[in-house]
């Protein structure tokens, strides 16, 4: 990405999260941006590609994350699988413009956010699922059934918490309690 893509871009991303997506138009970031309106439309041909882009950047962060969680060796794997969970959880509570598409209206109007999110899930539960599959050959791990299913609801059950953690600002307030939400979660699963 060139330097003035990458500078609107950065901009982009600090007036979305500060005004929201519906509030927030071309003229406003491009004010921000001390760039001409045209400047950002030959770089993103519309407002809804250029928050995408902010988007993609946040899971692109979380994804960064996570890979680091999902790639240890030598740990327990209920203790990865607790540590992705509460990084998850820690690194979207400060995802603002990812937190804008929790919203409802964007669920309805704006399929792009919706196949950028899925692809994220599917990796996520691609991720769990091969960590469950480690868990269960050391024999740390006991799931009665597929694996592959526990990791899709362990997915949805931290995707339901979304909602209320950072739309009706819960997180802070049950930020304390969630450590041994997953706890219970874990010790769930675990065979020994």
């Amino acid at each position: 990405m060139n330097r003035t893509k990458e500078r609107i871009a950065v901009v982009a991303g600090q007036t979305f999260g500060k005004y929201g997506y519906y509030k927030t138009s071309m003229e406003d970031i491009a004010r921000a941006a001390h760039k001409a309106k045209g400047s950002l439309y030959y770089h993103f041909n519309s407002k809804e590609l250029l928050f995408k882009t902010i988007v993609e950047r946040e899971l692109a962060n979380l994804k960064s994350a996570l890979s680091v969680i999902f790639a240890q060796e030598d740990v327990d794997v209920r203790d990865i699988l607790k540590a992705y969970m509460l990084e998850r959880m820690k690194i979207l509570s400060t995802s603002i413009n990812y937190r804008e598409t929790l919203r409802p209206e964007f669920y309805e109007f704006y399929e792009f956010l919706n196949e950028m999110k899925d692809e994220m899930e599917q990796w996520e539960v691609e991720q769990i699922h091969v960590l469950l599959k480690k868990g269960i050959k050391h024999g740390t791990l006991e799931i009665p059934g597929k694996p592959k299913v526990y990791a899709r609801v362990v997915v949805m059950m931290l995707k339901g918490l979304e909602g209320p953690f950072f739309l009706k600002g819960e997180y802070d307030k049950l930020l304390a309690h969630f450590d041994d939400l997953i706890h219970v979660i874990t010790k769930g699963i675990s065979k020994l």
